[in-house]
């Protein structure tokens, strides 16, 4: 009998133990493997169960929508493309919870010998794509890089068999280079690939995402399983043969080979924790940056609809600071300092004599909250004395500025929280202002210590700089005019001219600097800046748009003109203009892809792509006339030691830093890019092996006594290469390359001719 009674209890313990977990599904976006891996380790290993969550996998289907099935309620969470986004931007209530790999694994598949290599050559050829493929915004553009439109490709029904690309059935699959690939090598199938992050398009993929209705109702639950998932990815990469086999045995319905899950797992590996960043991370920039892309394409970005488009769970927001982050906050009251001049960035609040209010002081006190920090405001009536209280440390930060050389030997700078253009206001008898050429010989107020001030005088030393106090006071002799114009950021100018009702002034035109708003922190306060910079990463594009919408509004006023004969000539004027401006906006937009995909995002400089096309340029030139040029591969020394070090975020600075310096002692006509990593690429038309070196010494002395921040001192190593009859491009770059690798083994900090 008592053993009857223990029988009875335990099977009650266990339906009430089971009772308790929260059930909820997943709908895959692809057929079971190590794509899926953190997922079915999280479910394997208990991660989910310790969550108090029982989770069900919904099988690929590629008749239903991902995002109709999060939507419906028949999943809870999906896991989705870059796609997503124009999903959003239609209306569709979704949020984005994770994105597990920072740069996407898609490529264009096909066999060798069809010789289809570039995006034109899949012009007129039978391609294996799915809907949600053909929406992401890597492969949109990548091919409108190239002038091609989808509608120039022959889609036809995706069968997910990669053999189909050896048997005929189609001439290009679309696929993961981690996956289709190897197995297709495996059965001695030789595949040539496209790959958008080739032509510099490379975004996030395979993101987990719900639905606001998921959030609003289960908060605690949404938290606990991104958390326990991300524990499971962890654990996946961490045991990449383990996990390989545990898919091998139960979730193999692909029937691939275990070394090929294996492979898989190496290659997603790399692409999940690309540049550096956390598992499952989603930043603010490069969201922008999809947006931006798809805004140039011609995509409506509706901005209210981006709101909330990325998980912030306010919870989870607090800043993971150090024990020594922690300690210096406890030990320190941060004093921060503003003028009240600087609206609507910073200027006196209604309410109080010297309470701050703005643009500026609405991040910061985000970043108050977020990070526990003591502090007390320091007010100051002009930008000079700020810049003197952080020099000799009676102030601590200041919150609205951007980087410059003549502030770097006393301040550190935090990451930007904001980004706008410079624009020129002049009187309205102005028509148009199409750039600073215009402005030579022109009075140009601007703030004393501004950071355009100097950039300006740099690049077009012939305008007349006129120092003012602050922009306002710009504004006043603009009115009066004792200047021709004024420069200053576009939501200062707009503000101002509106809040003083200047009448007669206008902004005219924009310039090509833009101004990256930053905190300026005292140079001696590293803690500071760092606990600063996680505090930025927490704040989401929503609070972003929040802020910024408080203060800066655009209204129109629209007048109704009843002579309908002006009527008929205006609509048909405005119909030639439309039809004008849509062939400008189309030339211009493309122009800007173009850019956009052949530009390094952190140095501005030419990225490899642009690189590989002067080499092609110079080659061919010199296979015409003989003319020379040379190549310089240059190598910043111990480079891995300084992110160890002091971080990447100090790395990333003086990569910067660096292409500064480089582009200064470069002649008009040379091409300076990013190689990769920390290395970049020289290249010198009408430039023999010697001259290459007289160009590679001058740069050596210049970087090894130049003064970078945070780090002592820096060098470099250098390789050249010249061009002689004969050669490949692939010939002259290896030289260099071998040129480089000995000026390292001979003690770096030298130059070696290949």
């Amino acid at each position: 009998m008592k053993r009857l009674l223990l029988v009875l209890l335990s099977i009650i313990t266990a339906l009430n133990a089971q009772s308790s977990f929260e059930k909820i599904s997943v709908q895959l976006q692809w057929a079971d493997q190590f794509q899926f891996a953190g997922y079915y380790i999280a479910k394997e290993k208990g991660f989910y169960r310790d969550a108090g969550l029982e989770v069900d996998f919904h099988k690929f289907d590629p008749k239903i929508s991902v995002v109709s099935e999060v939507l419906s309620g028949r999943s809870t969470y999906g896991i989705g493309r870059s796609s997503l986004l124009v999903d959003r931007m239609e209306g569709k209530p979704i949020v984005a919870l994770a994105a597990m790999f920072q740069s996407s694994p898609f490529i264009l598949l096909s066999k060798k010998s069809a010789d289809i290599q570039t995006p034109h050559d899949l012009i007129g050829k039978r391609i294996m794509m799915t809907e949600d493929f053909q929406d992401s915004i890597s492969v949109r553009a990548m091919l409108n890089s190239q002038g091609i439109q989808t509608k120039d490709l022959h889609f036809i029904q995706h069968s997910y068999n990669p053999m189909d690309i050896a048997n005929g059935k189609t001439d290009v699959m679309a696929c993961y280079i981690s996956n289709e690939p190897f197995v297709l090598k495996e059965k001695g199938i030789e595949t040539n690939a496209i790959n958008p992050e080739s032509y510099g398009f490379d975004f996030y993929s395979d993101i987990l995402f719900t639905s606001e209705a998921e959030i609003r109702h289960h908060p605690q639950r949404v938290r606990a399983f991104v958390d326990a998932t991300l524990k499971g990815w962890e654990y996946a990469f961490n045991h990449i043969p383990e996990t390989a086999q545990f898919i091998h045995l139960h979730y193999n319905g692909q029937n691939k080979s275990l070394e090929s899950l294996v492979y898989e797992g190496r290659i997603l590996k790399d692409l999940a924790y690309r540049g550096n960043q956390t598992l499952g991370a989603i930043t603010v920039e490069k969201f922008r940056r999809i947006s931006d892309i798809y805004q140039v394409m011609g995509v409506q970005q509706n901005q209210k609809n981006l709101e909330g488009f990325i998980y912030d769970d306010a919870s989870h927001q607090k800043v993971p600071l150090s024990v020594d982050e922690h300690a210096f906050l406890h030990s320190h009251t941060i004093r921060y300092a503003s003028t009240f001049a600087w609206p609507p960035f910073n200027y006196r609040s209604d309410n109080g004599e010297k309470e701050l209010q703005g643009i500026a002081a609405d991040f910061w006190r985000l970043i108050i909250s977020r990070t526990g920090m003591q502090t007390t405001f320091v007010h100051f009536p002009t930008w000079t004395g700020i810049l003197d209280a952080i020099k000799t440390k009676t102030a601590d930060i200041t919150l609205g500025t951007s980087i410059s050389y003549d502030k770097e030997p006393y301040a550190l700078f935090s990451k930007p929280y904001a980004s706008f253009p410079n624009v020129i206001a002049t009187n309205k008898t102005i028509d148009f202002i199409p750039g600073l050429e215009s402005l030579e010989g022109k009075r140009v107020a601007i703030g004393d210590g501004y950071t355009v001030a100097a950039l300006i005088a740099e690049k077009y030393p012939k305008i007349v700089i006129v120092n003012v106090e602050d922009t306002r006071e710009g504004l006043r002799l603009l009115s009066k005019n004792r200047v021709d114009a004024v420069i200053d950021i576009l939501p200062v100018i707009a503000y101002l001219i509106n809040d003083e009702h200047y009448m007669d002034l206008k902004i005219s035109g924009s310039t090509e600097f833009n101004f990256d708003v930053r905190m300026m922190i005292r140079n001696d306060y590293p803690y500071l800046k760092s606990i600063i910079d996680k505090a930025i990463d927490t704040i989401t594009v929503a609070e972003r748009q929040k802020i910024l919408n408080r203060y800066i509004a655009v209204t129109y006023e629209e007048g109704i003109d009843y002579r309908w004969v002006y009527g008929i000539g205006v609509g048909s004027l405005l119909i030639i203009a439309i039809f004008l401006l849509r062939q400008f906006e189309m030339g211009r937009y493309n122009k800007h892809l173009l850019k956009m995909a052949t530009t390094d995002p952190l140095t501005r400089l030419p990225n490899r792509i642009k690189l590989d096309n002067k080499l092609s340029e110079c080659h061919a030139f010199f296979q015409r006339s003989q003319r020379p040029f040379s190549i310089i591969i240059m190598d910043i020394d111990y480079f891995k030691k300084v992110n160890d070090t002091y971080g990447h975020l100090i790395g990333d600075k003086i990569l910067i830093s660096l292409a500064k310096i480089c582009r200064k002692q470069i002649r008009e006509i040379d091409v300076i890019g990013r190689w990769g990593g920390e290395e970049f690429m020289i290249i010198c038309p009408e430039t023999d092996g010697e001259g290459a070196h007289k160009l590679a010494q001058k740069l050596l002395e210049n970087i090894s006594t130049a003064k970078f921040d945070t780090i002592k001192g820096l060098t470099c190593s250098f390789g050249i290469s010249e061009c002689h009859d004969g050669d490949r491009i692939e010939d002259i770059v290896v030289r260099a390359d071998n040129a480089l690798y000995e000026a390292k083994e001979h003690g770096r900090n030298r130059i070696c001719l290949g």
